[in-house]
């Protein structure tokens, strides 16, 4: 039978983190009932699945004690493992890590505490892998100050731009460019692009480009001869369309590609009866911000802190 709550309650912060463990396939179900009802939960916006993560020691969890003997007919059907809370940091790339899985019930009496004894066990198999850096995008009031607290700096902020319109300015790609659609062959070619266009923070693997696909509304790449040179990734929103990545090589910048790929995906979108779009831009990527303002996009006023802890001497 499951311990009562009131009982959690009394147990000391050293006491509860004694049961940190490495969560297991074994644990797919506590975890998910906990992301259910937790009072603290978050989840990283990407293609991976929480699950992806178990079995890895940077999933963290901390099962809910069991302190009465079990019944006969408990332990002949077997009882539901519950968790208090659970933590994953997993890297899509070697040298940064995003806190994928956070979650913290509200029957703790120091989830702080506990949070930080998880995060302490997190970082210290991501820095035997070598990873350089620990983000967490945070999409709600929490962890807060918590971050500050276990060495997270506040790092950027995402900001959300929207469209509700169709105009879409004169625009045309260069002859010497091409635009098609995504197939198999492509996510390796577009990753080494994610890897020239982009610091590691902000890159995807070829893998992550895979996921992403599976769940595109559309996603196209523009090609000179057989170099890829850039890429649009769309999915669908609430209200309509996210424009989730554009993305032009640093050498093919500046001749219009980026304009011609947005008028592109623009395009798709309404023939899918889709206006409303939106897409997420940093707060300081002034170059980005002037072509979506040409394209009649505007800030939402939604931005969305970015956290950062060091774990390495290497510079991001």
């Amino acid at each position: 039978m499951e311990l009562a709550n009131d009982a959690v309650s009394h147990l000391l912060p050293a006491e509860l983190n004694k049961g940190v463990r490495v969560a297991t396939q074994a644990d797919a179900g506590a975890v998910s009932r906990l992301l259910e009802t937790a009072v603290y939960r978050h989840l990283h916006a990407d293609w991976y699945m929480p699950g992806d993560w178990l079995g890895t020691a940077g999933f963290v969890i901390l099962p809910k004690p069991v302190t009465s003997p079990l019944s006969a007919a408990a332990r002949f059907v077997g009882v539901r493992q519950q968790a208090l809370a659970c933590l994953a940091g997993a890297a899509d790339i070697p040298e940064v890590a995003w806190v994928r899985v956070a979650a913290i019930s509200g029957d703790l009496p120091t989830p702080d505490a506990v949070l930080a004894e998880m995060m302490r066990r997190v970082m210290a198999y991501l820095q035997k892998r070598r990873v350089s850096y620990l983000a967490w995008m945070p999409s709600t009031f929490w962890p807060g100050s918590w971050l500050q607290t276990m060495g997270f700096t506040l790092y950027n902020q995402l900001e959300t731009y929207v469209k509700d319109d169709t105009a879409v300015p004169p625009t045309s790609l260069p002859a010497s460019f091409t635009i098609r659609p995504i197939n198999d062959a492509d996510f390796e070619p577009l990753a080494d692009l994610e890897a020239v266009a982009f610091a590691p923070l902000w890159r995807h693997s070829a893998h992550a480009l895979r996921l992403a696909s599976y769940q595109a509304l559309s996603f196209d790449v523009v090609w000179a001869g057989e170099t890829a040179v850039g890429f649009q990734l769309s999915a669908h929103s609430d209200s309509g369309a996210h424009l989730v990545r554009l993305t032009i090589h640093p050498a093919y910048q500046g001749q219009g590609i980026g304009s011609a790929l947005l008028a592109h995906a623009l395009a798709g979108y309404h023939r899918h009866g889709l206006t409303a779009v939106s897409l997420n831009t940093q707060a300081d990527n002034l170059a980005s911000q002037q072509l979506y303002r040409k394209f009649g996009f505007h800030p939402s006023g939604q931005r969305w802190p970015l956290w950062l802890k060091e774990l390495t001497d290497d510079p991001i």
